[in-house]
């Protein structure tokens, strides 16, 4: 038996990655319920960074200032790579790396990607009532850059951006759901899992 007080063994460490990993899935789903019932889908520090990878992705398909694949994928492409880039992430960690995964890595990434969606449809949601502020310090309706706004109108369906912002908004939701479950199966397997594969290279 360990005394108390005693510095953290070996063996000690898959039980403290388990307890981590099930913690940070408990912390996102206050995150989650905030996010989904703010009006900017706001979650803390990490919209600050997904914002930036927004605006990131209109400079990617506008290299040296030419619009290489058109117009419509230079305003997509903030609102695109917004989502693609958890999605990469997650598949990184979805390899099988020496016969190993990291599902609870991928999971996180997963609700990350559930965030940023979350991020787009309600962007999409504002494309007439352009009442929400843009990065520019204007609003929709104040500014012609609104992405959802100037996309909506080129693919002729305006009318229909609350409907399509519902959808994604739907999605957001169940990706939300099955990554913070399946995240939590995972962190509880995390630590067992290191453990056998541990004592098997013992």
């Amino acid at each position: 038996m360990r005394a108390s007080g005693a510095a953290p063994t070996r063996d000690d460490y898959p039980l403290i990655v388990r307890w981590a990993r099930i913690l940070l899935m408990l912390a996102l789903i206050p995150l989650s319920w905030n996010a989904f019932h703010d009006r900017y889908g706001e979650v803390p520090l990490l919209s600050g960074i997904d914002l930036a990878i927004h605006e990131f992705g209109h400079m990617l398909f506008m290299l040296f200032g030419i619009a290489f694949l058109g117009r419509t994928m230079v305003i997509l492409g903030g609102s695109l790579t917004q989502v693609a880039v958890p999605l990469i992430f997650m598949l990184y960690f979805l390899r099988n790396r020496d016969g190993v995964r990291d599902l609870h890595a991928a999971m996180v990434c997963l609700w990350w990607t559930s965030m940023n969606l979350l991020s787009v449809a309600i962007y999409c949601a504002d494309a007439r009532a352009g009442v929400l502020m843009l990065v520019s310090g204007e609003t929709g309706q104040e500014s012609d850059g609104h992405d959802w706004n100037n996309l909506l109108r080129i693919w002729g369906v305006l009318n229909k951006d609350t409907i399509i912002a519902g959808k994604m908004r739907g999605v957001a939701w169940l990706l939300c759901v099955v990554s913070i479950v399946a995240g939590l199966i995972a962190a509880w397997n995390s630590g067992r899992q290191r453990a056998l594969n541990e004592n098997s290279t013992g």
